[in-house]
Order: structure tokens, then C-alpha cells, then sequence
């Protein structure tokens, strides 16, 4: 059975897990299931700057032609060989 003073010290216990800043990499405290991933010191840096941009959608690579005037010049005045082209040497 529990004594009084025992009650007490565990009404008044708080449980913490050991966390990592996502930002700096530093080690924290924070409550059980919190929700926080930076530092004190790093929220408030993160607070400060201006909300990223999120475009809906996935990453796409552009498509098209690569030159806008057909390949790049290859130094020596003749225009790019062509990549599948073996060279004798």
C-alpha cells in the first residue's frame, strides 16, 4: 500500500522522452506523445521565417527538347558527335 507522500510524488511526476531536434540535431526533453520536433531555441528560429511554398502533386522532370537549338558545340567547332557513336583511338 501506498503512503501518502507516495500519492503526492506521483500525482506530481511528469514523464518525459528523450528527443532529437529535427533541425539542429540536439537532444531535448519533451511529454510523452508531444508533438514537438525542433528545440525551444530552434521552434523559435522556425517561427520566423516565411511558410514554405507546397505545390499539391508530385515532382515531375521537364519534358522536351534539352537545347533549343539542337545540341551543344563541343569546343573544336564541329557540332556534339552523337552519343552512341564509338570511338577508335
Amino acid at each position: 500500500m501506498k503512503t501518502k507522500s507516495e500519492e503526492d510524488k506521483s500525482e506530481n511526476e511528469m514523464r518525459l522522452e528523450l528527443k532529437y531536434c529535427e533541425r539542429c540535431g540536439g537532444l531535448w526533453l519533451r511529454p510523452v506523445g508531444g508533438e514537438q520536433v525542433y528545440c525551444v531555441i530552434c521552434a523559435r528560429q522556425m517561427a520566423e521565417l516565411p511558410p514554405g511554398s507546397c505545390e499539391v502533386g508530385r515532382a515531375r522532370m521537364q519534358q522536351g527538347p534539352r537545347w533549343e537549338e539542337g545540341p551543344p558545340d563541343n569546343g573544336d567547332g564541329d557540332e556534339a558527335e552523337d552519343a552512341t557513336e564509338v570511338w577508335d583511338e
